[in-house]
């Protein structure tokens, strides 16, 4: 019985605001799912990093070459690397994670193994 009701409302047609409200619904909801879909795939690349750091580095070498205040230069290049220092430490995980292990890095051990000698 309750099934039939409920069939029976589908079955009638939407009012205007019905519709719109639905429409806003589904808008709203495909934005979400947008943001969602950006902040997941939106990765600092390297290279972008890289560049940007090393811009960064030029400039204050080039603010400490021009201004005759070698204090006040060093505390604004400084400053503006410790403001940076998070972008530094990622830069520095992404190139941890990217070298490559070599074969040698496999085969040899950090530490000497007991009872072997280099000397026989």
């Amino acid at each position: 019985m309750e099934t039939t009701r409920a069939l029976e409302s589908h079955s009638q047609p939407l009012s205007k605001e019905e519709l719109y409200d639905l429409a806003q619904q589904s808008t709203e909801k495909q934005k979400e799912d947008e943001d969602e879909e950006d902040r997941g795939t939106k990765e600092m690349q390297t290279k972008d990093l890289t560049d940007i750091l090393f811009t960064k580095d030029t400039a204050a070498e080039k603010l400490c070459d021009i201004d005759p205040d070698w204090e006040r230069s060093s505390t604004v290049k400084r400053g503006i690397r410790a403001m940076l220092h998070p972008y530094y430490e990622s830069l520095q995980e992404k190139n941890i994670k990217s070298k490559q292990l070599t074969l040698h890095s496999f085969l040899m051990s950090s530490e000497p193994r007991p009872g072997s000698s280099s000397a026989k």
